[in-house]
Order: structure tokens, then sequence, then C-alpha cells
């Protein structure tokens, strides 16, 4: 096989040259089309290229690769483990020349464009041949992990570790991990925020949950959440409890995962089983791998997708159902209002969402 690399024909991509700190990303993806220009039926970059975002842009250093990825990728065959987490090494570098700290959402755009344009070495196939739930997940978890292991001894580190001001985005995907107070608040107004949400739990209970004050209070007092959770050394849950007990009833711990991620986590965990469930089951059809398994699948398809997908997780890694989910009757749930101390089982999370505010 000859040196010069190349697959199917093509030649090796144009690399853009990564800004530097100072530079802004327009002024990259000029740098970027400037260098493409001889690929280009005009000099003057299009619209579309201007707005697109570095990562959608990104040109994967394939020359710097190993040997044996570019073998693989012109074989098309899958590489080794270890080759693979070269790659992913050379891969965060490249992208750590753009940004820092690359969000998971850049690294998903990053991992996509490679698992599309090589799918037969590098993406997740399930037995039959089919990508399973998109066949990024495992890259994009090397990717993601590797750069979070180059960046915990520098300042995203310290974020992390201190109490200090944190910026627009931290590790873990979070969007406000430490806001700052809304603009007509004080130290003192949101203190007196939690108080008055102390007082109508003591009067309410989490039946006051429902009501729109508690509502616009707990979004008053977000930054203060966030800083109370962030405190070092991190606060027992119980204290937590104490001063934030509506935090601690569904709807508002569902409230502050979004505010804190951008991410509606019961819509996000519907989508997941809708996109994911049928493959994660076709592999264990496939791949029993104990009697439980086997014994889940025996029972045909009448259960909920979620349902039959957690089951087959807990029985493959040998868990007990009952330490995760309690089992009791729907109507006698309803009727007794016994709250959430009683979960009932096979119900959409669309119907479990209903559920919870019935119960309130």
């Amino acid at each position: 096989m000859s040196s010069d690399w190349s697959v199917s024909g093509s030649s090796s991509p144009t690399l853009c040259t990564p800004p530097n700190s100072s530079s802004s990303q327009l002024s990259a993806i000029s740098s970027c089309s400037s260098q493409s220009r001889n690929s280009e039926p005009s000099n003057r970059p299009s619209t579309s290229q201007i707005l697109k975002t570095w990562p959608e842009t990104f040109q994967v250093p394939w020359e710097q690769m190993p040997q044996e990825i570019r073998s693989a990728i012109a074989d098309g065959k899958r590489p080794k483990p270890m080759e693979r987490r070269q790659m992913v090494r050379v891969l965060a570098d490249e992208m750590r020349r753009y940004e820092a700290n690359p969000t998971r959402a850049q690294c998903l755009t990053v991992v996509r464009n490679i698992i599309r344009q090589y799918p037969k070495s590098f993406a997740d196939i399930a037995p039959d041949g089919s990508l399973l739930c998109g066949g990024y997940t495992s890259l994009l978890i090397q990717l993601k992990n590797r750069i979070e292991n180059l960046n915990r001894d520098g300042s995203f580190s310290f974020h992390r570790s201190s109490t200090a001001k944190r910026g627009p985005t931290d590790t873990y995907g979070c969007t406000r991990f430490q806001p700052e107070l809304p603009p007509e608040e004080t130290d003192e107004t949101v203190e007196q925020h939690r108080q008055r949400l102390e007082e109508i739990y003591r009067q309410e209970g989490a039946g006051g949950a429902e009501r729109a004050e508690v509502k616009n209070l707990m979004e008053l007092t977000f930054s203060l959440q966030r800083r109370h959770i962030n405190t070092i050394p991190p606060p027992d849950i119980e204290d937590v409890k104490s001063k934030w007990p509506f935090l601690f009833t569904p709807r508002y711990i569902y409230g502050h995962f979004e505010l804190l991620t951008d991410i509606n986590v019961l819509r996000s965990l519907e989508l997941s089983m809708q996109e994911c469930g049928r493959a994660i089951t076709e592999y264990f059809r496939g791949k029993p791998t104990n009697k439980n398994v086997k014994d889940i699948l025996s029972n045909g398809e009448d259960n909920e997708m979620a349902l039959r997908v957690v089951q087959l997780l807990m029985a493959h890694f040998g868990e007990d159902i009952t330490g995760l989910i309690l089992l009791t009757d729907l109507l006698n749930c309803i009727m007794g209002k016994v709250g959430a101390r009683c979960l009932p089982l096979q119900l959409t999370l669309r119907q479990l969402s209903v559920f919870l505010q019935v119960l309130a």
C-alpha cells in the first residue's frame, strides 16, 4: 500500500488553521473559506459558510493519524481498540486548538461527521448490521472523556472545585452551573424568596408545588439554589432539602435540571427510548447474556418500551428491579393519593408526568 493515503480516489481534505485565543469565530470561518478557494467556484464565501460554527467546518487531521487508522479506513475495516484510542487523542488535541473545552454538542457534531463518512470503521453496529442509536455513542463518549481528562488539571478543574465565578459553560453539559442573580434581585431579596418558599411548604406541603407563586419564586432563586449546591465541601442532602423542599418534588427537580442544562429530561428520555429502545431490545434478542434476559424477552412486547429496556439492562447487570422501581396498583395509588411513595411501573413517560400532576 502506498504511503500517500487516499480514500476512494479522493484527495486529502483541506485543513483550516484553528484560531488563536484572541481571534473570533467569524475570522476562523473566513480563514477556512480562503484556504479552500481553489475548490470553490467563487472566491467569496457564501452566506451559509459564514453562518456555520467551527464544529461544522472542522476538518479531521487524518494525515496525523496512525498508519493503522488510515489503513483501516481505506480497507473499510474496524481499527483495534488501542489504535482507536490513539485516534481519539489526536482528534481531541486538534479540537482543543479551536476551543479548550468543547461542549458535548460540539463533540457530537464532529463525531457524527466522522460516522457519516466512515461508518464501517467507527460506527456502533448491531448484529444485524443496523446502526445502534445513530452509531456515534461510543466514539462520542471516548472523545468527551478524553477532553475532560485533559482539562482535569487546568482551569476547568478549578471551576468545578471552587465557588468562584463560573463561565457560561461548565463541564458535563451545564450551561448555567453558577449563574448571576437576576438583574432586579439582590442577595437579600433572593434569600427572602427562599424563606417564602419554606413558609409555603410548611403550610401546604408538596401540594403547594402547583402554585404560580412557587413556580415564579423557584425560577427567581435558581442562582441561590446553585450557590448552595456548589458549596465546597458539598452540603448534605438533608441540608439542601431543608432549605429547598420544593426542589425535591418531581416538577421542580425536572425544572432545575432544564434550567441547568437546557434539556427537558422527560422529553429527552422519551426520545432516547424511541431512538435506542428497539436497538437495545434487538441486541439482547440476538445475544441474550443470561436467563433473566431470556425470560424478559419471552414475555413478548406487551410492556412499554421504556419498561422493557430498563428490565433488560437490570437483568443484564444482575440488578433487582425492585431496587429501582416500586410496583403497585395504579387505581389504588390514584384513589389513595399517596404521592411519591406510590410509583406505577407500567406507564409511558407522558402518562407518568400526568399522573404526578394528578397526585399533586
